[in-house]
């Protein structure tokens, strides 16, 4: 239990740094401002620790994407009243990074939940 923790963890973290550079490269977060950037990077690494202590049973791949967009939703909702497009990217992005924090931690590094 404690590896796949440890393994999703790292696998948000590894989204938060992909996320945030590819929102400043395309212009999505305009305003680099400290509180933007620490909560996408605590948002996309609570999609990992929550995916590595969840105990849903069941697939794997929907598992992630599912834990993707409830906890993008988190930030993301309050995207909706000004900005539909950050909005959706941002939800979009979350279920994806979830998805594949999952595929990794169950494929690649043969994580998979033990009770």
């Amino acid at each position: 239990m404690k590896k796949r923790v440890l393994i999703c963890t790292i696998g948000g973290l590894i989204a938060a740094v992909i996320c945030s550079t590819g929102g400043m490269l395309t212009g999505n977060i305009s305003e680099i401002s400290f509180l933007a950037i620490a909560g996408l990077f605590v948002n996309r690494i609570m999609i990992g620790f929550v995916i590595g202590i969840s105990r849903l049973r069941i697939n794997y791949l929907f598992h992630g994407a599912l834990i993707g967009l409830l906890i993008s939703l988190i930030i993301s909702i309050s995207f909706l009243p000004s900005n539909i497009t950050g909005f959706l990217l941002f939800t979009g992005a979350g279920i994806i990074y979830g998805l594949l924090i999952e595929l990794f931690a169950t494929k690649i590094f043969k994580s998979t939940l033990t009770l």
